[in-house]
Protein backbone atom coordinates (compact mmCIF):
# COMPACT_ATOMS: atom_id res chain seq x y z
CA UNK A 1 0.00 0.00 0.00
CA UNK A 2 2.82 2.40 0.91
CA UNK A 3 4.63 1.60 -2.33
CA UNK A 4 1.46 2.33 -4.29
CA UNK A 5 1.08 5.74 -2.56
CA UNK A 6 4.72 6.57 -3.24
CA UNK A 7 4.25 5.61 -6.89
CA UNK A 8 1.20 7.91 -7.25
CA UNK A 9 3.03 10.81 -5.58
CA UNK A 10 6.04 10.41 -7.90
CA UNK A 11 3.79 10.12 -10.93
CA UNK A 12 1.94 13.28 -9.94
CA UNK A 13 5.21 15.15 -9.33
CA UNK A 14 6.82 14.23 -12.65
CA UNK A 15 3.58 14.80 -14.53
CA UNK A 16 3.20 18.28 -13.05
CA UNK A 17 6.86 19.06 -13.70
CA UNK A 18 6.49 18.00 -17.32
CA UNK A 19 3.41 20.16 -17.85
CA UNK A 20 5.12 23.15 -16.23
CA UNK A 21 8.22 22.58 -18.35
CA UNK A 22 6.17 22.47 -21.54
CA UNK A 23 4.38 25.64 -20.53
CA UNK A 24 7.55 27.61 -19.78
CA UNK A 25 9.43 26.30 -22.81
CA UNK A 26 6.67 27.34 -25.18
CA UNK A 27 7.97 30.89 -25.62
CA UNK A 28 11.08 32.74 -26.68
CA UNK A 29 11.78 35.87 -24.64
CA UNK A 30 13.35 39.12 -25.80
CA UNK A 31 14.85 41.01 -22.84
CA UNK A 32 15.08 44.78 -23.19
CA UNK A 33 17.79 45.02 -20.55
CA UNK A 34 20.11 42.79 -22.59
CA UNK A 35 19.76 44.70 -25.85
CA UNK A 36 22.44 47.18 -26.88
CA UNK A 37 20.85 48.61 -30.04
CA UNK A 38 18.93 51.89 -29.87
CA UNK A 39 15.34 50.61 -29.86
CA UNK A 40 13.38 53.01 -27.62
CA UNK A 41 11.30 55.46 -29.65
CA UNK A 42 10.81 58.85 -28.04
CA UNK A 43 14.21 59.35 -26.39
CA UNK A 44 16.18 62.46 -27.29
CA UNK A 45 19.38 61.38 -25.50
CA UNK A 46 19.42 57.57 -25.80
CA UNK A 47 23.13 57.21 -25.11
CA UNK A 48 23.24 59.58 -22.14
CA UNK A 49 20.52 58.32 -19.81
CA UNK A 50 21.08 56.90 -16.33
CA UNK A 51 18.41 54.19 -16.67
CA UNK A 52 17.37 52.64 -19.97
CA UNK A 53 13.83 54.13 -19.99
CA UNK A 54 14.64 57.68 -18.76
CA UNK A 55 13.60 60.74 -20.75
CA UNK A 56 16.34 63.21 -19.78
CA UNK A 57 20.14 62.79 -19.92
CA UNK A 58 21.94 62.10 -16.66
CA UNK A 59 23.60 65.56 -16.67
CA UNK A 60 20.13 67.13 -16.38
CA UNK A 61 19.90 65.93 -12.78
CA UNK A 62 22.12 68.85 -11.76
CA UNK A 63 20.33 71.32 -14.04
CA UNK A 64 16.60 70.92 -13.43
CA UNK A 65 14.50 70.96 -10.26
CA UNK A 66 14.17 67.65 -8.42
CA UNK A 67 10.39 67.24 -8.99
CA UNK A 68 10.95 67.60 -12.74
CA UNK A 69 13.90 65.19 -12.65
CA UNK A 70 11.78 62.58 -10.86
CA UNK A 71 9.03 62.93 -13.47
CA UNK A 72 11.59 62.45 -16.25
CA UNK A 73 11.90 58.86 -15.04
CA UNK A 74 8.33 58.22 -16.21
CA UNK A 75 8.16 56.48 -19.59
CA UNK A 76 5.57 58.86 -21.08
CA UNK A 77 5.80 58.88 -24.87
CA UNK A 78 8.35 56.07 -25.03
CA UNK A 79 7.55 53.04 -27.16
CA UNK A 80 9.07 49.91 -28.67
CA UNK A 81 8.57 49.00 -32.32
CA UNK A 82 8.91 45.43 -33.58
CA UNK A 83 7.90 43.12 -36.41
CA UNK A 84 6.26 39.76 -35.79
CA UNK A 85 4.00 37.12 -37.26
CA UNK A 86 3.20 35.75 -33.78
CA UNK A 87 -0.36 34.74 -32.94
CA UNK A 88 0.32 35.40 -29.27
CA UNK A 89 2.42 38.10 -27.55
CA UNK A 90 3.20 38.46 -23.83
CA UNK A 91 4.69 41.56 -22.21
CA UNK A 92 6.15 41.27 -18.71
CA UNK A 93 7.64 44.23 -16.86
CA UNK A 94 8.23 45.82 -13.48
CA UNK A 95 7.72 49.43 -12.44
CA UNK A 96 9.00 51.50 -9.54
CA UNK A 97 6.00 53.58 -8.50
CA UNK A 98 2.38 53.10 -7.45
CA UNK A 99 0.24 51.38 -10.04
CA UNK A 100 -2.59 53.94 -10.01
CA UNK A 101 -3.53 57.45 -8.87
CA UNK A 102 -6.80 58.62 -7.30
CA UNK A 103 -7.78 60.43 -10.51
CA UNK A 104 -6.26 58.09 -13.12
CA UNK A 105 -6.70 54.34 -13.72
CA UNK A 106 -3.99 51.72 -13.38
CA UNK A 107 -4.06 50.99 -17.10
CA UNK A 108 -3.20 54.62 -17.85
CA UNK A 109 -0.66 55.18 -15.09
CA UNK A 110 1.23 51.88 -15.36
CA UNK A 111 -0.18 49.97 -18.34
CA UNK A 112 1.23 49.33 -21.79
CA UNK A 113 -0.71 49.57 -25.05
CA UNK A 114 -0.17 47.52 -28.22
CA UNK A 115 -0.95 48.73 -31.74
CA UNK A 116 -0.20 47.22 -35.14
CA UNK A 117 -0.10 48.81 -38.58
CA UNK A 118 -1.95 46.89 -41.28
CA UNK A 119 -1.18 46.73 -44.99
CA UNK A 120 -3.18 49.91 -45.64
CA UNK A 121 -1.18 51.88 -43.08
CA UNK A 122 -4.03 51.91 -40.57
CA UNK A 123 -3.39 51.36 -36.88
CA UNK A 124 -5.13 48.47 -35.16
CA UNK A 125 -5.45 48.37 -31.36
CA UNK A 126 -5.11 45.04 -29.57
CA UNK A 127 -6.97 44.24 -26.37
CA UNK A 128 -4.83 42.29 -23.93
CA UNK A 129 -5.61 40.45 -20.72
CA UNK A 130 -3.61 42.04 -17.94
CA UNK A 131 -2.66 41.47 -14.30
CA UNK A 132 -0.98 43.96 -11.98
CA UNK A 133 1.06 41.97 -9.50
CA UNK A 134 4.72 42.24 -8.53
CA UNK A 135 5.38 41.67 -12.24
CA UNK A 136 2.85 43.29 -14.57
CA UNK A 137 1.72 41.00 -17.40
CA UNK A 138 -0.14 41.85 -20.60
CA UNK A 139 -1.16 38.79 -22.64
CA UNK A 140 -2.36 39.25 -26.22
CA UNK A 141 -4.02 36.14 -27.66
CA UNK A 142 -5.71 35.03 -30.90
CA UNK A 143 -3.78 37.52 -33.01
CA UNK A 144 -4.31 37.17 -36.74
CA UNK A 145 -1.09 38.50 -38.27
CA UNK A 146 -2.14 37.84 -41.87
CA UNK A 147 -2.62 40.70 -44.33
CA UNK A 148 -4.66 40.77 -47.50
CA UNK A 149 -1.41 41.42 -49.37
CA UNK A 150 0.90 38.94 -47.58
CA UNK A 151 1.23 36.48 -44.69
CA UNK A 152 4.52 37.72 -43.27
CA UNK A 153 3.26 39.54 -40.16
CA UNK A 154 2.85 43.10 -38.98
CA UNK A 155 4.72 46.08 -37.61
CA UNK A 156 3.84 46.70 -33.94
CA UNK A 157 4.28 49.62 -31.59
CA UNK A 158 4.12 49.06 -27.84
CA UNK A 159 3.44 52.26 -25.89
CA UNK A 160 4.92 52.32 -22.39
CA UNK A 161 3.43 53.62 -19.09
CA UNK A 162 2.58 57.32 -18.87
CA UNK A 163 3.13 57.89 -15.16
CA UNK A 164 5.55 55.20 -14.01
CA UNK A 165 9.17 54.22 -14.51
CA UNK A 166 10.25 50.82 -15.83
CA UNK A 167 13.12 48.83 -14.35
CA UNK A 168 12.73 45.67 -16.47
CA UNK A 169 10.74 44.57 -19.52
CA UNK A 170 10.65 41.51 -21.74
CA UNK A 171 8.45 40.32 -24.60
CA UNK A 172 7.53 36.68 -25.16
CA UNK A 173 6.28 35.00 -28.33
CA UNK A 174 5.83 31.40 -29.51
CA UNK A 175 9.09 29.72 -30.46
CA UNK A 176 8.00 29.13 -34.05
CA UNK A 177 7.12 32.81 -34.58
CA UNK A 178 9.29 35.47 -36.13
CA UNK A 179 10.14 38.47 -33.96
CA UNK A 180 12.43 41.39 -34.77
CA UNK A 181 13.02 44.60 -32.83
CA UNK A 182 12.96 47.61 -35.15
CA UNK A 183 15.55 50.38 -34.74
CA UNK A 184 14.55 53.94 -33.94
CA UNK A 185 13.32 55.87 -36.97
CA UNK A 186 15.62 58.52 -38.46
CA UNK A 187 12.99 61.17 -39.26
CA UNK A 188 13.19 64.42 -37.34
CA UNK A 189 10.82 64.14 -34.37
CA UNK A 190 7.98 66.25 -33.08
CA UNK A 191 9.06 67.56 -29.65
CA UNK A 192 6.39 68.39 -27.07
CA UNK A 193 7.24 70.30 -23.88
CA UNK A 194 4.28 70.69 -21.57
CA UNK A 195 2.31 69.82 -18.46
CA UNK A 196 0.32 66.86 -17.16
CA UNK A 197 -2.04 67.22 -20.12
CA UNK A 198 0.79 66.42 -22.53
CA UNK A 199 2.38 63.82 -20.27
CA UNK A 200 -0.81 61.80 -20.57
CA UNK A 201 -3.27 62.72 -17.82
CA UNK A 202 -5.81 61.31 -17.57
CA UNK A 203 -5.87 58.80 -20.42
CA UNK A 204 -7.33 55.38 -19.70
CA UNK A 205 -4.57 53.73 -21.75
CA UNK A 206 -1.08 54.89 -22.67
CA UNK A 207 -1.84 54.82 -26.39
CA UNK A 208 -4.67 57.30 -25.84
CA UNK A 209 -2.49 60.17 -24.57
CA UNK A 210 -2.94 62.91 -27.16
CA UNK A 211 0.79 62.95 -27.89
CA UNK A 212 0.70 59.24 -28.76
CA UNK A 213 -2.42 59.72 -30.88
CA UNK A 214 -0.61 62.51 -32.74
CA UNK A 215 2.41 60.27 -33.24
CA UNK A 216 0.25 57.63 -34.96
CA UNK A 217 -1.69 60.20 -37.01
CA UNK A 218 1.51 61.81 -38.29
CA UNK A 219 3.41 58.51 -38.53
CA UNK A 220 6.46 60.31 -37.16
CA UNK A 221 8.64 59.97 -34.03
CA UNK A 222 7.53 62.14 -31.12
CA UNK A 223 9.52 63.07 -28.02
CA UNK A 224 7.36 63.72 -24.96
CA UNK A 225 9.07 66.15 -22.58
CA UNK A 226 5.97 66.96 -20.55
CA UNK A 227 6.11 66.95 -16.76
CA UNK A 228 3.00 66.98 -14.60
CA UNK A 229 2.73 70.32 -12.77
CA UNK A 230 6.23 71.26 -13.89
CA UNK A 231 5.93 72.56 -17.44
CA UNK A 232 7.11 76.09 -16.70
CA UNK A 233 9.22 77.14 -19.70
CA UNK A 234 12.31 77.15 -17.51
CA UNK A 235 15.52 78.13 -19.29
CA UNK A 236 17.27 74.91 -18.23
CA UNK A 237 14.65 72.82 -20.05
CA UNK A 238 14.49 75.16 -23.04
CA UNK A 239 18.27 74.90 -23.48
CA UNK A 240 18.05 71.10 -23.39
CA UNK A 241 15.20 71.04 -25.91
CA UNK A 242 17.17 73.34 -28.21
CA UNK A 243 19.75 70.54 -28.52
CA UNK A 244 17.20 68.36 -30.34
CA UNK A 245 17.08 68.62 -34.13
CA UNK A 246 13.28 68.53 -34.37
CA UNK A 247 10.76 68.88 -37.17
CA UNK A 248 8.63 71.10 -34.94
CA UNK A 249 8.58 72.14 -31.28
CA UNK A 250 5.30 72.30 -29.36
CA UNK A 251 5.38 74.46 -26.21
CA UNK A 252 2.24 73.78 -24.18
CA UNK A 253 3.11 75.09 -20.72
CA UNK A 254 0.45 77.72 -20.03
CA UNK A 255 -1.58 75.48 -17.66
CA UNK A 256 1.42 75.58 -15.26
CA UNK A 257 2.14 79.30 -15.81
CA UNK A 258 -0.96 80.99 -14.44
CA UNK A 259 -0.25 84.48 -13.04
CA UNK A 260 0.15 84.42 -9.26
CA UNK A 261 1.49 86.47 -6.38
CA UNK A 262 5.02 85.57 -7.48
CA UNK A 263 4.47 85.62 -11.27
CA UNK A 264 2.84 88.42 -13.25
CA UNK A 265 1.25 88.26 -16.69
CA UNK A 266 4.19 90.25 -18.04
CA UNK A 267 6.67 87.70 -16.65
CA UNK A 268 4.73 84.86 -18.26
CA UNK A 269 4.74 86.75 -21.56
CA UNK A 270 8.48 87.38 -21.42
CA UNK A 271 9.17 83.73 -20.59
CA UNK A 272 7.19 82.65 -23.68
CA UNK A 273 9.05 85.12 -25.93
CA UNK A 274 12.45 84.08 -24.56
CA UNK A 275 11.65 80.37 -25.04
CA UNK A 276 10.55 80.83 -28.64
CA UNK A 277 13.62 82.94 -29.45
CA UNK A 278 15.90 80.24 -28.00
Amino acid sequence: MKLRIIFYVLALFFGTTNVYSQKTDKYTWWNSMETNINFIEGQAWPNSVNSKFDRLPIRAENLVRKPLWNLSKHAAGLSIRFFSDAKEIIVKYKVNGNYAMPHMPTTGVSGVDLYAKNGNGEWKWYRGNYSFNDTIVYHYKNINPKEQYHNKGREYQLFLPLYNSINSLKIGFPKEAEFKILPVRKEKPIVVYGTSIAQGACASRSGMAWTNILQRKMDRPLINLAFSGNGRLESEMIDLIAEIDAKIYVLDCLPNLSPSKTRTIEEVYQRIISSVET
